[in-house]
């Protein structure tokens, strides 16, 4: 039941992978579900019919069990024998015993959590737990009422599991281990920052740094694009951690130089992490406090016409558009960044305020030519960079 229905009985499988009627899967998943006990008609027609008040509940039951038990046909079984009937109730039948791999899973946490147990044991029971948890618990189902809370808690206990499995390897650097778990974890719960934390931190503790960059920059991207959550100090920590890490030595300078080279050809700006950008700010005030030059920061954020955050979907294209419009509106040597889930951050190295105000403006131009939606705002403000005073 976790990543879609499959029963099987013998070398034969039903799955409700193919397109096929909703409502006789909902009542086998039902019946499987809770196959332990006799289902009343009535909680069944609850299921099915809660807000229908124009069904006659006792004829479309009964054609629903008779299109259900059609589902059981591959089996070559008698259907009635595996959908019994008893004064007024339906039931799985109890002499057709089941394996369900949302009890297998429930056990073996709960046997993972036993007082006294080792650590290796614990990891053991953990990790065949987790190798069940295929997806979530009835994804086609997943807005029907009866299957959400079930759904919440099997999530839930995955999540936590996953997390002390992830806990147990990092004390022994299992690192590969952990980027196979985390890489699972994230596909269950993709928003989830520890799981991608600890995914992107394993890569680099195993060597593999540009892949956790890449990662990182995946990971980003979903955050604002699909979630509308902007990363934590501790990810753009992690990032500038990775970024740092100490090169081995090399004495071919060459080699060097065509190692730093960007992997595209100079297509606008230079677009980088915030933690970057932060140290190119940093560098430019270092910079002006001896040439006096002026350098202005710039904001751009998007806002829908009542201040708030559009929807997610909306702000994803808007953004996307407004960032094209950045580079290729800014010169090659500007630099820009992401800011916030709704804010593009740039620096200027203009000679006044009224030209930094000309940049933005045709930002704003180019942005808006190619995105028409008129319930987007955008609004920008600048502001002149403040020296660091030297220190005696």
């Amino acid at each position: 039941m976790f990543g879609g229905f499959r029963l099987t009985i013998g070398d034969t499988s039903i799955t409700n992978k193919i397109q096929q009627a909703k409502k006789p899967w909902n009542i086998l998943e039902y019946l499987v579900y809770y196959h332990n006990r006799e289902i009343p008609s009535d909680e069944l027609v609850g299921i099915i019919w809660s807000d229908d008040n124009n069904v006659n509940p006792t004829n479309a039951l009964k054609t629903l069990i008779f299109r259900t038990r059609k589902l059981l046909d591959p089996f070559n079984l008698p259907t009635q024998q595996l959908i019994s009937q008893n004064r007024g109730s339906y039931c799985w039948n109890p002499e057709v015993s089941l394996t369900l791999d949302t009890s297998e899973f429930e056990e073996l946490c709960r046997q993972s959590n036993q007082a006294g147990l080792a650590e290796e044991e614990q990891l053991k029971l953990l990790t065949q737990a987790l190798e069940l948890y295929k997806g979530d618990f009835l994804p086609k189902s997943s807005w029907e009422p009866w299957v959400i809370p079930v759904s919440r808690h099997y999530h839930s206990l995955f999540v936590h599991s996953a997390m002390q499995a992830v806990e147990l390897l990092s004390k022994n650097e299992e690192w590969d281990s952990i980027v196979k778990l985390c890489r699972h974890a994230v596909t269950v719960e993709a928003h989830n920052e520890d799981f991608q934390y600890h995914l992107i931190y394993a890569l680099y503790c195993s060597g593999h740094q540009r892949q956790a960059l890449e990662q990182y920059r995946i990971m980003v991207n979903s955050f604002y694009n699909e979630f509308a959550i902007t990363p934590s100090e501790r990810m753009t920590d992690l990032y500038k951690m990775i970024q740092d890490r100490e090169h081995g030595v090399n004495m071919d300078l060459s080699l060097i130089q065509k190692s730093m080279q960007e992997d595209q050809a100079l297509l606008g700006a230079y677009f980088c992490e915030f933690t970057v950008f932060r140290d190119i700010y940093q560098l430019e005030r270092r910079a002006i406090a001896r040439t006096g030059d002026s350098i202005f920061l710039g904001l751009l954020t998007l806002s829908g016409e009542g201040g708030g955050l559009p929807k997610s979907s909306i702000l994803a294209r808007a953004m996307g558009h407004l960032g094209n419009a950045a580079a290729s509106s800014l010169r090659h040597g500007d630099v820009y960044t992401r800011y916030s889930v709704s804010q593009y951050m740039l620096l200027l190295p203009s000679a006044s305020y009224e030209n930094g105000e000309m940049v933005m403006q045709r930002i704003i131009r180019n942005y808006k030519k190619a995105y028409l939606r008129k319930d987007i705002v955008v609004h920008y403000s600048l502001q002149a960079l403040s020296p660091i005073e030297a220190q005696a």
